[in-house]
Formats: structure tokens, C-alpha cells, sequence
């Protein structure tokens, strides 16, 4: 999955992709910007889970918040189109939904 990580990094370095309206959302919601959706794919980040039948994985990375604080954000890619990613929503893993930012939770 390296490999796949690492077109989808390269898409965003050359400003080939697309934020969807979702992870817009998550943004004004959960208090993060495009900037730290960006810092979290460029940085230390990896696939907990790809969807490969839908062309989709599940990114872990973190960015800086306002508070100083690291913090945890996973960012859904759309890789069906070469030449472009879509980052089809983006937040903050959080409980009963997430034990931790790479483990999932499960729902009562």
C-alpha cells in the first residue's frame, strides 16, 4: 500500500486534487482547514484501510491545531481517476466510533 500512498502524495504535491464538500464540513465542524488536511497527507501518514472494489482508502495522519496540540485526522482518498485524488471527507477519529485514532471502536 506504500505505493498507493505514495501516487496519492505525489496528486496532492502537484495541487492534483479535489476536497468534496464532506471534509468541508468536518473542517468548519471539527475546527481544521485545508492547510492541516494537507500537512496530514504530506507528513507521517499510512493506510489503515483500503476499499479497493470502490477505489477508496482510509489515510491516518495528524496536524498541528490551533492549540499547539497534535492531533489526529483521517482523510478519505478517491483514487478512480489517475491523474486526480478526491478527498472525500476528513475528521477526527473519536469515540465509540474509534478506541484510538487506528483502531475502531464499535457502537452500542
Amino acid at each position: 500500500m506504500t505505493g498507493l500512498l505514495n501516487r496519492i502524495k505525489t496528486l496532492v504535491a502537484a495541487n492534483r486534487y479535489r476536497v468534496r464538500i464532506h471534509a468541508v464540513r468536518h473542517m468548519i465542524e471539527e475546527g481544521f482547514d485545508e492547510e492541516s488536511l494537507l500537512a496530514s497527507l504530506g507528513g507521517k501518514s499510512r493506510i489503515l484501510e483500503n476499499y479497493a472494489a470502490e477505489m477508496r482508502c482510509l489515510v491516518l495522519g495528524h496536524f498541528i491545531s490551533v492549540e499547539d496540540i497534535r492531533m489526529p485526522l483521517h482523510i478519505v482518498c478517491d483514487y478512480s481517476d489517475r491523474g486526480c485524488v478526491d478527498l472525500v471527507t476528513a475528521y477526527v477519529p473519536q469515540k465509540p466510533w474509534w478506541v484510538t485514532p487506528s483502531r475502531r471502536g464499535r457502537l452500542t
